[in-house]
């Protein structure tokens, strides 16, 4: 388990406690009863990933294919994030299109669709190299990509990804966290809007805040007189 992941299931858990230790606040709120359900799911099926990628399931090949791919696929986002830095600085609007990719994207395609994405981003980063070497983008880099890719592509599609069952152990922790960020952020949302507690609110953007995520500074109405 890597420390980022580790600080965000934290977080996912501690946001999870907050919640339940005040359901009198939103129990009666069939929405966020629904939502607060699904993050109760997700954190599960973490729970389960992160064990099965330890080693301690079964489906350990699974686990281990789906460890390379979080690796490989956050690899080729932040090769996206430098071909977008240059595209920025240099103007070029083509680029900055053809660039664009979201940290979820990847991991919610079909294997074969996501791996046809990465492929294309390393032509098109083969192709502004010359230009992007002070942007982090080096010939080595593109070749181990390239490589690294190739090697995903031989593996048994019998130890790709899992499907989306809900009851499996072996989906993706990048695809689980991904996920959980979406529930997450209908929440904070939700209780905003439709909780009224002060003390609640407070309480629940801080623990969000304390993991670097939210930010929830709502000075207090100032007391009359003042």
């Amino acid at each position: 388990m890597d420390l980022r992941g580790k600080t965000f299931w934290e977080m996912e858990k501690e946001a999870i406690s907050f919640a339940h230790k005040n359901e009198n606040f939103w129990i009666r709120q069939s929405a966020l009863a629904a939502v607060v359900n699904q993050l109760d799911q997700n954190e599960h099926e973490l729970d389960l990933a992160f064990k099965a990628q330890g080693g301690n399931n079964p489906e350990g090949e699974v686990a281990r294919k789906n460890q390379l791919l979080d690796a490989f696929f956050t690899e080729i986002y932040r090769l996206g994030r430098k071909l977008s830095f240059f595209a920025k600085v240099s103007g070029d609007k083509t680029l900055l299109i053809d660039s664009d990719l979201a940290e979820s994207t990847l991991p919610r395609l079909p294997e074969k669709e996501a791996f046809i994405r990465c492929s294309n981003l390393i032509k098109i980063a083969n192709k502004y190299l010359a230009q992007c070497i002070d942007f982090g983008i080096t010939e080595e880099g593109l070749k181990k990509l390239s490589e690294d890719l190739a090697l995903l592509e031989q593996l048994q599609p019998s130890i790709g990804m899992i499907t989306n069952d809900r009851k499996s152990a072996g989906r993706s922790i990048l695809t689980l966290t991904a996920e959980a960020r979406s529930i997450l952020d209908k929440l904070d949302d939700g209780f905003e809007g439709l909780v009224d507690d002060e003390t609640f609110l407070n309480g629940w953007f801080a623990v969000r805040k304390i993991k670097g995520r939210h930010r929830y500074d709502k000075a207090p109405a100032p007391s009359e007189g003042n």
